[in-house]
């Protein structure tokens, strides 16, 4: 847990390494207040311990206070960055790969009810206001453009823009 903190705050660092002076930006920053409250909720739910009704009152406290919804039951790889904080909701399937960066108002989520919510690759970035719906898979190094509706498969290193979603590949052709 304390090893994912650490890379979670080397995210907000620009030398790529936690400094003191980091850690009291990450400690004021709402993005990794809702982060740092998911880190260790997630650990003991991994460890057969529910954390209720604390986890409870601490999730809700979290997202009255930053509007940023983040189920201990997610799966989020190291060096997670929330952005700009508000309005970010998570199902509870989320999966979430290494080194991402979300920006305000992103909805990760099923498809109303039933199924699964979307795995997410690597070195993804999710612009402000995008959504990403269903059962699907975001491909390593996407970019996800601000209020775009993701609601198929990804290949990687793919850019998402429209809503539906349009995707460019990096060879510039469009699909």
């Amino acid at each position: 847990m304390f090893g994912l903190i650490k890379t979670d705050l080397a995210r907000l660092s620009p030398s790529g390494s936690p400094t003191f002076r980091t850690l009291i930006a990450g400690l004021v920053s709402q993005g990794f207040q809702a982060i740092l409250v998911y880190r260790v909720f997630h650990w003991l739910q991994c460890r057969g311990f529910s954390g209720q009704p604390l986890r409870f009152v601490c999730e809700r406290f979290i997202e009255i206070t930053t509007g940023i919804s983040i189920p201990a039951a997610c799966k989020i790889g190291n060096g997670f960055r929330i952005h700009h904080f508000g309005g970010i909701i998570f199902h509870p399937t989320v999966e979430l790969g290494d080194n991402c960066t979300l920006y305000q108002g992103v909805t990760i989520g099923d498809r109303g009810g039933n199924g699964r919510a979307a795995t997410i690759g690597n070195n993804v970035l999710i612009g402000a206001g995008a959504k990403v719906i269903g059962e699907i898979t975001i491909g390593d190094n996407c970019v996800i453009g601000a209020n775009a509706v993701v609601t198929k498969n990804m290949p990687a290193g793919t850019t998402a823009l429209g809503a539906p979603c349009r995707f460019r590949f990096a060879d510039g052709r469009m699909e």
